[in-house]
């Protein structure tokens, strides 16, 4: 099941704000840290999410959740993991997809372990997460972030939700003719200003609304 997107502008100041908390605390060490100097960003790529799991009913919508650290990648730490839960449960409660949202700092090995934890914390839903790229690229473009989410009946053990999302920049290489490098020697270079931030915290941001968005019951998501 595929949920394709269109055009709102609900939850834009505080994706902001989380925005820029994600990228001043969490994430400053992901991928390179070669500052982006390019005129104009890359123009990121949202695929849509794919809702492999879901309710038929969604019966959900009193449910308490815990969320756990997100598993990462090998480009990045476990603290970076610990921010992607908190940006995912300040998402969750700021769009009041659930009356109770907790953060379960225990790290857990496997689904098993996942619902004790929960069980532990006394919620009825265990959110797991994984990043499972999370590449920043360069001023060129070329980053990309791969997410999967699984939220968990603690009772139950069956999966309610299960849903996957990538986003990605093209790769765009200045041209280099000989016409261009012509002009370019009788004209003074231009000022190149900085991207609004880091390319990755800016997707984990997006793809946490559009899977919060899911998860309380949309059918399509913002672009």
């Amino acid at each position: 099941m595929r949920f394709f997107p269109h055009t709102s502008v609900e939850g834009i100041s505080m994706r902001k704000a989380i925005v820029v908390m994600l990228c001043g605390l969490v994430l400053s060490g992901c991928g390179t840290t070669q500052k982006n100097w390019a005129s104009q960003p890359v123009e990121v790529r949202k695929n849509s999410p794919v809702v492999l799991i879901y309710p038929d009913t969604n019966i959900y919508q009193e449910a308490s959740v815990g969320i756990l650290s997100f598993q990462m990648p090998g480009n990045m730490t476990r603290e970076q993991g610990e921010g992607v839960a908190m940006l995912f449960k300040d998402v969750l409660l700021g769009k009041q997809a659930f009356p109770k949202v907790l953060r379960i700092a225990e790290p857990y090995r496997d689904i098993q372990e996942a619902l004790a934890l929960g069980r532990k914390a006394k919620v009825d839903l265990v959110l797991a997460g994984k990043i499972n790229y999370a590449l920043e690229g360069t001023q060129f473009g070329g980053g990309r972030v791969e997410v999967t989410t699984r939220l968990l009946n603690v009772y139950t053990g069956n999966t309610v939700w299960y849903i996957e999302q990538s986003m990605d920049q093209p790769v765009v290489y200045p041209k280099s003719s000989t016409f261009s490098r012509f002009v370019a020697a009788f004209n003074p270079p231009e000022i190149k200003s900085s991207q609004a931030g880091p390319v990755v915290p800016n997707m984990l941001a997006q793809v946490a609304f559009d899977m919060t968005e899911v998860m309380a019951g949309a059918r399509s998501v913002s672009r």
